[in-house]
Parts: C-alpha cells; structure tokens; sequence
C-alpha cells in the first residue's frame, strides 16, 4: 500500500514538474512572439523570417504582464544580439535579445581574381542564416553586377562590400574635362583629377591655373563643378 502511495506521489511531482516546465516555456514563447510583432511593427528588419530568442532569464513578473511596452536600448542596425527595455506597470526590465533570421546571401560561383568586372555568372545565390553572416554581405545579385573585386574571391566565398568597388570612370591624375556651371553659363576646359571617382562620386581636380576645387563626375567621365 505504502508502495503504491509513493508511486502516486511521484507521478504527481514529476506531472506538476513538467506542467510548470511548459507553462515557462509557452510564456517565453508568447514574449518572444511579442517582440517579434514589434519588430516588425517598427520596422527593424525588411524581411518578416525572423526567430527571437530571449536570452535573459525571465522575471516572475514579467510572466503576468499582459501588455508589455518595447523600447531598444541601443542602435540596432543588425540582426544578432541586442539590448531590449520591457516596461510593465510602470516596472523596467532589461533583456538580452537575439534575432536569428533565413534569406537569400551571394556567394561565388567560382574564383573571381582582383581587378575583375564580376559579371552575374561568378555568383551564386545560396540561402541561410543571415545573422552569422560577416557585415555588409551582399544579399542581392544586382548590387555585385558590373563592381569591380578589389580582392581574390573564391568559390563559395561569402561577398561583402569591401571586396568591391565600383568602376572608376576618372582615375588619379588623368587629365578630364571638367563643366563649369553658373547662372545662365557654362564652361568647358581641362583640368588634372586629384583622386580617383566613379559615376555621381565627388572628386577634387586642379586646374591649369593651379585650382583646386571639387566636382561630381558624371556617367560619361566628366566632372561637373556647380557655382
């Protein structure tokens, strides 16, 4: 009898165990639905496939809160770890957050030597986890298309903006034209670029007279000066 007791009582303990076990866990997952609709709501990600994990361990109180009230600690330009203040009835918490996201990233097709123009077929579209990926990896074909590599590439090589540049159409102390633009003038002359610049960059050139003033470059290699 007193056998059968004790197995009752156990079943019982380990049944209230597992239902507390679940109860913190479904309130953890109602928080993190929470603060991923406020995410979203924000605008803080410009895709919606996004995972939240809290990773501070939650406050008893935080559990009854109904209406929590987000509000990011720090700049939040990345998906990853960050800092997210809860607010409930007037009481602070603070909570470690981590948001895990799956997309499109671009790789390489195959090795892409330095000084290349990439074209579209040295790339590749792979999907996965963007918040292990390094900063500024590209995430679209048509951002890497017609940029030079300033680096050797290889396949399957995760691509970032600091592996590319874009064409320069004035290199350093190439003689160009420069267009001087004034009310109801123009004029046209020579002068030495001081810097290297692609389409709409701003360049330094000095002039024959030994000028030196700034000016946008234009889609055909000229460099416009506005007065």
């Amino acid at each position: 009898m007193k056998t059968k007791i004790y197995f009752i009582l156990f079943f019982v303990f380990i049944s209230v165990n597992s239902l507390s076990a679940s109860a913190k866990l479904l309130d953890s997952f109602v928080l993190s639905d929470k603060i991923s609709n406020f995410l979203k709501k924000e605008k803080f990600f410009n895709h919606d496939n996004i995972n939240v994990i809290i990773r501070t361990p939650l406050n008893k109180k935080i559990k009854f809160c109904q209406r929590p009230i987000f509000s990011i600690l720090n700049n939040m330009h990345t998906i990853g770890l960050f800092d997210l203040l809860l607010t409930c009835n007037q009481s602070k918490y603070y909570l470690t957050v981590e948001v895990q996201s799956k997309g499109e990233y671009i790789v390489a097709h195959k090795y892409i030597r330095h000084g290349m123009i990439i074209k579209e077929s040295d790339l590749k579209t792979l999907i996965g986890r963007l918040d292990n990926l390094p900063n500024h990896a590209y995430q679209k074909k048509q951002d890497i298309v017609g940029r030079v590599s300033v680096r050797d590439i290889f396949p399957l090589q995760i691509i970032t903006s600091f592996m590319t540049r874009p064409i320069w159409l004035v290199h350093i102390n190439q003689e160009v034209e420069i267009i001087i633009q004034g009310n109801n003038f123009t004029i046209s002359t020579k002068a030495k670029a001081l810097n290297n610049g692609a389409e709409n960059d701003k360049i330094r050139v000095k002039t024959n007279f030994g000028k030196i003033i700034n000016g946008i470059v234009n889609k055909d290699g000229k460099v416009i000066i506005s007065l």
